[in-house]
């Protein structure tokens, strides 16, 4: 009788892992994504700044955010990807999962 109940217990441990992979892959982050993290991140270091370099920061977000995007090395590994930014002076790395970005290096 026992060996009846353990195979019809219900497998909740491989749905969990199956709905948590299938999650994220749906929530990779593409390069567009990518841009606008740039974008925000660019704009949200000029928030404070009410100087002639604060606005022409915020005005010029967009295409300097384009520009470091197209830069920017995508490695996609379906679940989450990397995001390699180098400029000058500085290299970046950036983990993207769940549609959120997270700066490793």
């Amino acid at each position: 009788m026992t060996s009846a109940r353990k195979k019809a217990k219900f497998p909740a441990g491989w749905i969990i892992l199956i709905l948590s992979l299938a999650l994220l892959f749906v929530t990779n982050p593409s390069e567009q994504q990518f841009t606008s993290f740039l974008k925000d991140k660019i704009q949200k270091q000029a928030e404070g700044d009410e100087t002639l370099t604060g606005d022409l920061t915020r005005i010029l977000a967009g295409p300097a955010a384009s520009l470091a995007g197209m830069g920017a090395v995508r490695k996609d590994y379906f679940l989450f990807s990397t995001f390699q930014l180098e400029l000058p002076g500085e290299e970046s790395l950036f983990l993207g999962a769940l549609d959120h970005f997270f700066k490793l290096k």
